[in-house]
């Protein structure tokens, strides 16, 4: 470790959304524990919208994919950060190459989870227990950043997530709710049916579409359905089978920063388990996630106003990208269980 409080930490973020923001807990107690320290920030460029008007960082270096660049992206990576000259660096995601680059960046003092043959980069290593069944013990990514804190011991700060919204942000918000006929309008509803991690993960339109229609019928207002750059067809569907003329994302996109913006204007989010459905609990928008093939202890916290709705099955959680039998987790979820969810949410926060 360094002699005496570090000049300047590095902190090599997850690449998933929900990840990141899930760090942020631990950004900032690193940014209370070490107030004067140049405190950077490097992972994918949706980082940098994702962080965007927080004060948890001082800098954002972006990291090129390694499966689009390639061994140059690496190089690159590596003179990115031997440039800054850290102190000291975290690495909170756990690939063999994201140790790599931290190595090859030359920083003396580097903390991360051994596995995936990380243990000779990381000079600092942080052990994960292990369960029958997973390759480490699910424990909430909350918990997980904090512990690598503790091995240069930096002290907990509240598991709270933090995000917030910059002034164009919230111009860019307003100009596309206006574009979608949806200005002034309350309450507003959002849908989140996708998930890049795979199908196993996914819900069903005419499902979605159920409680898009009975959140209008029973509370009014309007209903939004999220989508990410690959998941327009599932939003449109969802428009189609819905009888309440949902507002869809598909044909007018939101960037991240937007995005953002919006969800904070929700009275309720409803989601798969995804990297957006992490927004709503930072903003305390209620929020219900319809989970099936994932394990919940892995996103256990900051659950004041969210509720996880499971069926239950005996296979779940699997961690399967793709169900090798009949998806019961999702087909034995109803649209009824989402909404005794959402109504235990809602209640006190709008009126019947």
């Amino acid at each position: 470790m360094t002699d005496g409080p570090p000049q300047r930490v590095l902190v090599r973020l997850p690449n998933w959304i929900g990840d990141i923001v899930m760090a942020t807990p631990a950004l900032a107690a690193l940014r209370r524990h070490w107030p004067s320290a140049e405190l950077t920030v490097a992972g994918p460029p949706h980082a940098g919208p994702l962080l965007a008007g927080t004060e948890l960082h001082d800098r954002l270096i972006e990291l090129p994919s390694r499966r689009v660049a390639g061994l140059a992206g690496l190089r690159g990576s590596v003179e990115a950060l031997k440039a800054g000259e850290h102190d000291l660096a975290f690495v909170f995601t756990n690939s063999f190459s994201s140790a790599l680059v931290v190595a090859l960046a030359g920083i003396r003092s580097r903390i991360g989870y051994v596995g995936g043959g990380r243990t000779l980069l990381l000079t600092h290593r942080v052990f994960r227990g292990r369960e029958a069944g997973y390759h480490q013990m699910p424990v909430p990514m909350v918990e997980q950043y904090f512990r690598l804190l503790e091995a240069a011991n930096v002290p907990r700060g509240s598991p709270r997530t933090v995000l917030a919204t910059t002034e164009q942000e919230e111009c860019e918000a307003e100009a596309w709710l206006k574009k979608m006929g949806l200005e002034g309008i309350e309450p507003l509803f959002g849908i989140h049916p996708g998930s890049s991690f795979g199908p196993s993960k996914l819900w069903y339109p005419e499902k979605f579409a159920a409680v898009a229609d009975e959140l209008s019928a029973r509370w009014g207002g309007r209903v939004i359905v999220f989508c990410g750059p690959s998941e327009q067809g599932l939003a449109r569907s969802i428009a189609v089978a819905a009888n309440c003329r949902p507002v869809t994302a598909a044909d007018v996109p939101l960037g991240l920063g937007a995005l953002k913006a919006v969800v904070r204007r929700l009275k309720l989010l409803v989601s798969t388990d995804t990297g957006p459905r992490h927004l709503g609990p930072a903003f305390d928008v209620p929020t219900v996630v319809v989970m099936g093939s994932t394990d919940p202890r892995f996103t256990n916290t900051n659950l004041e106003r969210s509720l996880v709705v499971r069926s239950g099955v005996d296979c779940s959680p699997c961690q399967r990208k793709v169900c090798p039998i009949d998806h019961r987790c999702m087909t034995r979820l109803e649209p009824a269980h989402v909404l005794a969810a959402s109504e235990r949410l809602l209640a006190g926060s709008l009126k019947g």
